[in-house]
C-alpha cells in the first residue's frame, strides 16, 4: 500500500516538472540545428576530391623529382641510373617502397561503406610503421655506393637538397589529401590524421629515393628518413581540426 502510494507521488512530482528542466535538451538540438544550417557543406563530394588526389599527387612527385634531378644531375630520377650496387638490388629496395606508399596512402585515405575509415588498428599501424619500414629498407644496406660525388655533384652528408624536396612533395601530399578528406572524418581523427602524414612521408621517401643516388648512410637517416618521420608527426597534430565534420 505505502509503496503504490510512493510510486504514485513520484509520477505526479514527474508530470508536475516544470518545462525548465527539460529547455536543455531541446536547446541542444536548437543549437545543433543552427550549427548544421551555418556550416557550409562543399558542392564537390568526397569522392571526387580523393580521385582528384590520388591523379594529381603521383604527377607533382614525378614532376618534382624529374625536374630537379635533371637540373642537379643532368638526368632524370638519378637514383635509378646512377651509382647503383646492382640493378636487383635496386629493385629488391624499390618494389617494397611502392608497395609501402600505395598501402598506407589507400588506408589513410580510405572511407569504407558507412564512411568511418579504416580500422583504428590499420590507421595505428601504418602511423607506427611507415618511417620504421622505410629506414630499414634504405639505411642498413644502401643501394648506392658511399661516395661523396656522384656523377660529379657533391653529395652533403646533411641531405638539404633531398630535406627539401620531401618536404615539398610531402607537405603537397599532406595537404592535397587533407583537402580531400576535409569534413569527412566523425572518428579517430587524430590517427586518421597520422597515417595521412605518415602517407605524406612515405611519397616524400620515396621520391627522395628516385632522386638521390648517395649510399651514406647520415645522408639517409637525416635527408631521407628524418622527413618521413616529421610528416607523419605533422599530419598527427596539424590535420585533426580540418578532418572532423
Amino acid at each position: 500500500m505505502q509503496a503504490g502510494r510512493k510510486t504514485e507521488m513520484m509520477r505526479t512530482e514527474i508530470h508536475r516538472r516544470p518545462a525548465r528542466d527539460v529547455e536543455p535538451g531541446e536547446a541542444l538540438r536548437t543549437r545543433i540545428r543552427e550549427s548544421v544550417s551555418v556550416t557550409k557543406s562543399s558542392s564537390i563530394g568526397t569522392r571526387t576530391r580523393l580521385a582528384a588526389a590520388f591523379a594529381v599527387i603521383p604527377l607533382l612527385a614525378a614532376l618534382v623529382v624529374w625536374s630537379v634531378s635533371e637540373w642537379v644531375y643532368g638526368r632524370p630520377a638519378a637514383g635509378l641510373d646512377v651509382g647503383a650496387q646492382s640493378a636487383m638490388r635496386l629493385l629488391w629496395a624499390l618494389a617494397p617502397l611502392v608497395a609501402m606508399t600505395v598501402a598506407s596512402t589507400l588506408i589513410a585515405a580510405w572511407r569504407g561503406q558507412r564512411g568511418f575509415g579504416a580500422s583504428a588498428l590499420c590507421l595505428a599501424l601504418a602511423l607506427a610503421l611507415v618511417a620504421p619500414l622505410y629506414a630499414a629498407f634504405t639505411v642498413p644496406d644502401p643501394v648506392h655506393v658511399d661516395d661523396p660525388v656522384v656523377a660529379g655533384v657533391v653529395i652533403s652528408p646533411w641531405g638539404l637538397r633531398c630535406v627539401t624536396i620531401a618536404g615539398v612533395v610531402g607537405v603537397t601530399v599532406l595537404v592535397g589529401l587533407t583537402m580531400a578528406l576535409r569534413r569527412a572524418v566523425p572518428v579517430a581523427s587524430r590517427l586518421r590524421g597520422g597515417a595521412l602524414g605518415a602517407a605524406a612521408g612515405a611519397w616524400a621517401g620515396l621520391a627522395v629515393f628516385l632522386f638521390c643516388p648517395s649510399g651514406d648512410q647520415l645522408h639517409l637517416l637525416v635527408g631521407h628518413v628524418l622527413p618521413v618521420a616529421v610528416l607523419t608527426l605533422a599530419g598527427a597534430l596539424a590535420t585533426p581540426s580540418a578532418l572532423r565534420p
